[in-house]
Order: C-alpha cells, then structure tokens, then sequence
C-alpha cells in the first residue's frame, strides 16, 4: 500500500512542477532534486502535518503547492520576500529568532534551503539557530538542510549533533552532493 503513497506524492509534485515551471532544467539540478525527489518522499514517507519552510525566494512561491492542507509557516528575514511565503503564516524575521516564534516540538518536518552560508554566517549565530531547530522539531520529524558553503563544520554545530543522520532512501545517503557540485543537502531525524 506504501508503494501507491509513493506513486502518488510523485505524481502529485510532478504535476506541481509542470504548471510552475517552464523552462527545462538539468535532472540532477539542485532545485530538481528537491521538488522531485526530496518533496515527494517526504510527503509520502512521513506524511508531515506541520512545516516550517526557511528562506524564501520569488523561484519558490509555487513550494506553498506542495503542502496545501498542511500547517505550512515560512520565514524570511528579507521583508520583500514575503509574498512569496505562505498565506497568512509567514514571519518576517532572522533564522536566529525561531524560538520567539515556534514552541518545543512544533514541526514534523524543517526545511532549510539556501541559508546556512547566505545569511546564516556567524558561527554563535549558527550554533544557536541549529540548537533551536533541534527544539521545535518534534520527535520523529525530518530536517532537510541544503546549502553550498559549510561555513563551520557540520561536526562541530552542537544542534546537528543532537538529531540523528538520516539515510534519504531514494538518494542512498544522509548527504547527497548535486551533480553541479554547488550544493548539498543534508537529512537528520530527531
């Protein structure tokens, strides 16, 4: 019965993708693999009720799509990218500040995209934010980092070391490497 959950979260982001995007991209392109790839299994595989999206861009509007019916909240410290966040749930504010905003196990599932290393730099800043995520993550939930520079070490930021690393199934690794080499995504659960 699993394997119809699967089918149909690909179908469904498929036919997600195929209305937003127009233009063709490289199959192994980091934004491919998490709208094809990543959404998909974790819609289908952890059935998340709760979503914190961080960092938002205008390329990114379409991303509310994928978790209608859900209790999607995004944030973005840029206020002219709030537009692109999800209706009525979006926070205006820095990464840093999660734990004014968000209780103890919040969230199923934390996606942080194109932050860590664009914004997120300051190493007590990095460390405080990662032990925040760690909070407002609900036992069981899934965090999907995704970034291009490791500013500080991921062995060394305290919060990461709390979650567990995560073998994504369909990538076969807690750390998959864009083709492009520009960018990475990292999977824990807690």
């Amino acid at each position: 019965m699993k394997i119809f959950k699967h089918l149909y979260y690909k179908f469904f982001c498929n036919k997600i993708i195929k209305y937003h995007i127009d233009y063709k991209r490289d199959k192994c392109d980091d934004r491919n693999i998490l709208e094809s790839v990543i959404f998909p299994f974790i819609l289908a595989e952890f059935d998340p009720q709760s979503i914190l999206d961080i960092g938002r861009e205008g390329y990114q509007e379409f991303y509310n799509d994928f978790f209608t019916g859900r209790d999607l909240w995004t944030l973005d410290y840029e206020p002219k990218h709030e537009e692109f966040g999800s209706p009525d749930k979006h926070i205006v504010d820095s990464v840093v500040n999660l734990s004014k905003h968000f209780k103890k196990n919040q969230f199923d599932f934390i996606l942080m995209n194109g932050v860590f290393g664009w914004g997120l730099n300051d190493e007590k800043d990095i460390q405080k934010t990662f032990n925040d995520i760690f909070e407002i993550l609900k036992p069981g939930g899934i965090f999907v980092l995704g970034y291009n520079d490791d500013i500080v070490p991921l062995e060394k930021i305290t919060g990461l070391k709390k979650l567990r690393a995560y073998k994504f199934k369909p990538l076969k690794t807690n750390e998959y490497v864009c083709s492009n080499g520009n960018h990475t995504y990292n999977f824990y659960i807690k």
